[in-house]
């Protein structure tokens, strides 16, 4: 009973901070501010989510799975936000 409420919490806390990283995308001006908005909401938002998933599992391997997705998602995240601001500083420049 109680690792259910902890998943649940976990995966409801994911999801507010996707969607929170989600409305910054949108609301935001600047590009820098927007690549900041969603990366960071983007890796906390999938590692509450991912906890909370890795709770619900029943099997090593599932939570072993989740564990590499969250590992793909992060360094896809940061490699992205780089290439991203990398182009726009040299659009801004030339």
């Amino acid at each position: 009973m109680l690792i259910e409420i902890a998943s649940l919490t976990f995966t409801i806390l994911g999801v507010f901070f996707l969607l929170a990283g989600s409305v910054g995308l949108i609301r935001l001006r600047d590009t820098y501010s927007r690549i900041h908005a969603i990366t960071k909401a983007d890796v906390l938002g999938f590692g509450f989510l991912v906890l909370g998933l890795m709770l619900s599992t029943r099997t090593l391997s599932e939570v072993l799975k989740l564990l590499l997705t969250w590992l793909l998602v992060v360094s896809y995240s940061s490699l992205v936000s780089y290439a991203i601001a990398h182009r726009k500083r040299k659009r801004d420049v030339a």
